[in-house]
């Protein structure tokens, strides 16, 4: 029992670290890596059961496969132990959505990458709804004010965002607008960014941002992260 459950725990880690890598790299497609990822997590979690259980059985019948059983249960919490940190944790504390920006009321629009067809489809629709959530979830995503010329702040946006391995899709300084793709976890999921620098009256530059992910309901709150991190490391000179 206890080799059946560490066949059990060595096939789902197998097939986890093989699924996730094969869509990392764009082999198959980036939702079904993830799906099995989960399907390897259940496998883990039922092999660590088992392994518990032989565990336990060894012990009272004195027979063996107890330190096989042991490793299988080490192994399926541990995979369970990273998926929760990894996905169910953030998911948890994040809003379940995948469109982020510092102005919800008008959102910056894309010109050349195109916005996913059903953005709003896990709203109904409903754009109030997806504002709501959004104002409740992350009130702190807000534009931040640059002492510099629109023009001057888009050039170190677009330095900044290159350096942080986006790729550039967009960039016009007359207008103050950028758009870049980004990517999210081990899988490289492709987030959509829009950076807009916009005059003010004082001769300073108001700076908005977006960050929409192509696929997925829940973004597990990595368009948040990177807002922030981004508007940061801009404010601080990066």
């Amino acid at each position: 029992m206890g080799v059946f459950a560490l066949g059990g725990a060595l096939l789902a880690l197998l097939i986890a670290g093989l699924m996730l890598t094969l869509a990392r790299f764009d082999v198959i497609d980036k939702l079904t890596g993830f799906g099995w990822y989960v399907k390897s997590n259940y496998i883990g979690l039922a092999s660590a059961l088992i392994g518990l259980i032989a565990v336990i059985w060894a012990a009272i019948r004195k027979t063996p496969g107890r330190l096989a059983g042991i490793v299988a249960l080490v192994i399926g919490l541990g995979m369970a132990g990273v998926f929760y940190a990894a996905v169910m944790g953030p998911a948890q504390a994040n809003p379940n959505m995948h469109d982020v920006t510092t102005d919800v009321d008008d959102p910056p629009q894309f010109v050349t990458l195109p916005l996913r067809e059903d953005n709003l489809k896990q709203f109904d629709g409903d754009i109030e709804a997806w504002r709501a959530m959004h104002r409740e979830g992350y009130p702190d995503i807000q534009p931040i004010i640059v002492n510099e010329a629109p023009a001057q702040v888009l050039a170190r946006a677009r330095a900044l965002a290159e350096q942080k391995g986006w790729d550039i899709a967009a960039y016009d300084p007359a207008t103050g607008h950028m758009e870049a793709t980004a990517y999210a976890g081990y899988l490289r999921f492709r987030d959509d960014v829009i950076v807009e620098a916009t005059p003010i009256a004082d001769g300073s530059t108001r700076v908005d941002m977006r960050s929409v992910s192509r696929v997925g309901g829940s973004d597990l709150g990595y368009n948040a992260a990177r807002i922030r991190e981004f508007l940061i490391d801009l404010k601080n000179g990066g």
